[in-house]
């Protein structure tokens, strides 16, 4: 006999999973889904699926469990496409560009972004038509092109502020802050980024809240306001070690051994940077391990290690080519010829 679906108790437990979420108890709200998931049958083809398994695979995405979360979307895409579903099918491929994006495979990332984008369209809905617009901003700035990244963000921004939907709003200003700390205008990154935090303490969306207040710690540092910087990593930090959210806890121990090397002290710099590189080890990031060894050449050129510095370096570049982030070669490039001079 086969088993019926219990749809009305799946969208109970998917709420609860998202108040779990809002709660920074991921680890509960992946079980939730879990538990709505079981009350589907196997061949089931109920509507909701595609949206309950994207769901899911965001919150494994989101705390750096890479390869769960591409299941999760492989098989959301598989039932979107078995129901018929445009609008199911571009979220699903919207969310598997995110995972190529992550995994530096930048033809799939781009096929997977534009087969979404005209299904988006063909489904008429603008809120997905604006996240994918937002992705190839954030890929356009990895590759360097500042000024077409400012473009697909600038349009994603309005779209969503046409729509008045503040929870994108504040993903976008988030990837606004982010450009402009790559380009060092410090001034517009922390404008957009206090925006953007601003939307997500309302909305009470911890998630965002500590990625903005992560990428805020960064804009102080480079102003020089270290207090202020290791203030805002600590919050980050706790967060995200409450969160399991290992991405994120990897990301702040990156800044905190910055501002340790800054203040001269290079052991505890070592050292934070070691359990940074452990914190990211399963997360599949190359951008943020390219990073990683960025910071580590910067401590063992402080540390008078020339040899270890260029090692990193060249090993960073090498990381930083395989994501195309060629602004980043560029400058780690010019680090090596001034040590070598």
């Amino acid at each position: 006999m086969l088993k019926s679906d219990n749809v009305e108790r799946a969208h109970l437990l998917v709420e609860m999973a998202r108040l779990a979420e809002q709660l920074k108890e991921d680890g509960k709200a992946i079980k939730l889904y879990d538990d709505a998931l079981a009350q589907f049958s196997p061949a089931s083809l109920d509507p909701f699926l595609p949206d309950l398994l994207r769901r899911k695979g965001s919150v494994h995405r989101d705390i750096g469990e890479t390869e769960a979360a591409f299941r999760c979307y492989v098989v959301s895409l598989e039932k979107a496409r078995l129901i018929g579903s445009e609008n199911a099918q571009a979220h699903a491929l919207n969310c598997l560009g995110t995972i190529a994006q992550r995994r530096c495979q930048d033809k799939e990332t781009e096929r997977l972004y534009a087969e979404a984008s005209q299904l988006a369209e063909k489904s008429g809905d603008a809120r997905l038509l604006g996240m994918i617009e937002q992705n190839r901003g954030v890929l356009a700035s990895r590759h360097g092109d500042f000024s077409e990244a400012a473009a697909f963000l600038t349009k994603s921004l309005n779209a969503f502020e046409e729509a008045r939907d503040p929870e994108p709003i504040s993903w976008v200003l988030n990837n606004l802050g982010m450009l402009h700390i790559t380009t060092r205008n410090f001034g517009e990154a922390r404008e957009h980024l206090e925006r953007g935090l601003a939307i997500a303490v309302n909305r009470g969306d911890v998630a965002v809240e500590n990625v903005i207040k992560l990428n805020l710690a960064e804009v102080w540092l480079g102003l020089g306001a270290l207090d202020t910087a290791c203030e805002c990593c600590a919050e980050a930090l706790k967060t995200a070690r409450r969160r399991s959210d290992h991405l994120t806890a990897a990301g702040a121990l990156k800044i905190r051994s910055a501002i340790e090397r800054q203040r001269g002290a290079l052991d505890d710099s070592i050292a934070t940077l070691r359990i940074a590189i452990y914190e990211a080890g399963g997360a599949e990031d190359w951008l943020l391990h390219a990073e990683l060894l960025r910071e580590l050449g910067e401590i063992s050129r402080a540390a008078g290690n020339s040899g270890a510095a260029r090692s990193a370096w060249r090993e960073a570049v090498e990381s930083f080519q395989i994501v195309g982030a060629i602004h980043e070669v560029a400058e780690v490039q010019a680090e090596i010829h001034l040590l070598a001079g």
